[in-house]
């Protein structure tokens, strides 16, 4: 299970924070911060599963026999788009980085459902993408639940194509939280570069393992890495730790650099915290959620 019922509880009382709101198409549970308008009824939807009952318009209904949702312009209509890199380094640790991610997003997206958002889940992977779209309502949480934790770890997904081909073929709008350990030879700000493009509010979660900050390791080895199998000899010295620790920290400041350059919000983890302290003190005071 990647969630209590306790801790599900307590996420009831939060709520998504977007620094964009946009006019849309459905009436969600927060009002617009847009001055000097009036909620205005708009127009009609067919119902769909998942919309809010309070919104059915029952006069249509008992005319028509027709269960139409009503529209009104002055709601907010918010997209959360959660993204999991399921590549392979990301099983590493105890308990492992992608458990972690799975927990931090699966919280990101019951808030978001509970706010009756609009919730899609989207992971590339070598056996083939997760993609569950357009969420919505506490009635949406188990479906969302299983994709996420279901969804297989491993091999060499990187996120650098699958990203632009999502912005490209998706140009989503909303609030996007993708959740990753950012690790990439060419720098993850590269992978990270479509999403500063459009109507894309970006926050990215990256979950380290306690180890990967301070190795603890020593003697003649030989790495693999997860990815490629590609390997590589090395003898640690207290010479080599010292510059794996300015590599990492050089690597560390020119991701929080991009990051803050371009208004993603980063928000640096390790699977050493509870993933619990996490979503209800640490993505709160990043201003994610309230």
């Amino acid at each position: 299970m990647l969630l209590t019922k306790d801790f599900l509880a307590r996420l009831a009382t939060l709520e998504i924070v977007s620094r964009r709101l946009r006019r849309g198409e459905f009436r969600g549970e927060r009002r617009s911060v847009r001055r000097g308008s009036s909620v205005e009824f708009a127009d009609h939807r067919p119902y769909g599963a998942g919309d809010d009952l309070r919104f059915l318009d029952w006069n249509l209904y008992a005319r028509l026999e027709v269960l139409m949702t009503k529209l009104f312009h002055d709601e907010e209509d918010l997209s959360i788009h959660l993204i999991l890199d399921r590549s392979a380094s990301m099983e590493f640790g105890d308990p492992t980085k992608a458990l972690h991610a799975k927990r931090i997003l699966a919280a990101i997206g019951y808030v978001s459902l509970l706010g009756n958002h609009r919730v899609s889940l989207w992971s590339p992977g070598a056996a083939g993408d997760v993609d569950v779209r357009d969420l919505r309502s506490a009635r949406s949480a188990a479906r969302l639940f299983e994709a996420i934790e279901a969804a297989p770890v491993g091999g060499a997904s990187g996120l650098d194509e699958p990203l632009r081909r999502w912005v490209g073929t998706r140009r989503p709008r909303g609030v996007l939280v993708l959740a990753s350990d950012l690790l990439h030879r060419d720098g993850a700000w590269e992978h990270l570069r479509v999403l500063v493009r459009g109507g894309l509010e970006s926050h990215c979660v990256r979950v380290l393992s306690p180890q990967e900050i301070e190795p603890a390791i020593e003697g003649d080895l030989r790495l693999i890495d997860a990815e490629d199998a590609s390997g590589i000899d090395i003898s640690v010295t207290p010479r080599l730790l010292r510059l794996y620790h300015e590599a990492r920290a050089a690597y560390d400041r020119r991701l929080d650099e991009f990051c803050r350059s371009r208004a993603i919000t980063l928000v640096a983890t390790t699977t050493a915290e509870p993933f619990e302290a996490i979503v209800l003190d640490v993505l709160r005071s990043k201003g994610l959620l309230q």
